[in-house]
This record gives C-alpha cells, structure tokens and sequence, in this order.
C-alpha cells in the first residue's frame, strides 16, 4: 500500500494524532484513555510506562514530565 491508498479507520471516522495502539493486540486508545500508567525510575530519571490494558504489553516509555495521566 502506497501513501495515496491509506485506508480509513475501521469506524469510517477520523484517528486523532494522540491515538496509541498496542502493537500486541491491537488495542487504540487517546493517549489520555483507558491506558495504564506506572511511573519508574530509571538511571536518576523518571518515566512513564503506557501499558495496554488488554494484554499487558508496555506500548511506550516517556520521562514523566510529559506523561498525561
């Protein structure tokens, strides 16, 4: 598929920038849904887990300073 033929989302509507998708189950959820959030400290520095509420999966690591929830 080349860019030109992006499907559209499965609902027919719009994805918004800030969806997260789990690349484990195919979860989607707004960065400021249903996800789990742990907050760490790794090497002095403070991250934010997004864990998928599905399965468990860690879908991405952020310093916490920026982490929504």
């Amino acid at each position: 598929m080349t860019r030109s033929e992006r499907r559209p989302p499965p609902d027919g509507g719009t994805r918004r920038k800030t969806t997260l998708y789990c690349p484990d189950c195919g979860h989607e959820s707004t960065i400021d849904g249903d996800w789990r959030v742990e907050h760490t400290t790794d090497d002095d520095r403070d991250r934010a887990a997004y864990i998928c509420p599905e399965c468990g999966a860690v879908i991405a690591r952020r310093p916490a300073r920026l982490a929504i929830a």
